[in-house]
């Protein structure tokens, strides 16, 4: 990977945004942030985002916690652990608006 952590982070915030941007790629927005990044460096990170998303929502969806009062979500320091080992260049702000937004596609 040779894009920087503070692209990926930034990348990754982008691709969380609701309203007119959810959903669609990052790599033009990206690139106002970043006008060096060459287009498959924008792709390489719109596909990374992309990709943490998919295994963070997964991995919330398919760890339920069953008690007496229903089904609740994995602990926060559970998911972090585990996002962690996967992608250790995750801002806390960004580790924690990934995990709500898990916590909110699994309970849909």
């Amino acid at each position: 990977m040779n894009l920087s952590i503070e692209v990926l982070n930034y990348g990754l915030q982008l691709s969380m945004e609701f309203g007119k941007n959810w959903l669609k790629p990052i790599n033009e927005r990206l690139e106002i942030k970043f006008p060096n990044l060459n287009k498959r460096q924008q792709e390489e990170c719109n596909l990374i985002c992309k990709r943490v998303h998919q295994i963070a929502h997964n991995y919330v969806a398919e760890n339920p916690i069953r008690s007496d009062s229903g089904v609740e979500f994995v602990a926060f320091n559970q998911f972090k652990q585990f996002i962690l080992t996967k992608y250790n260049w995750l801002s806390t702000a960004n580790l924690q608006r990934l995990y709500s937004q898990s916590c909110y596609y699994a309970s849909k």
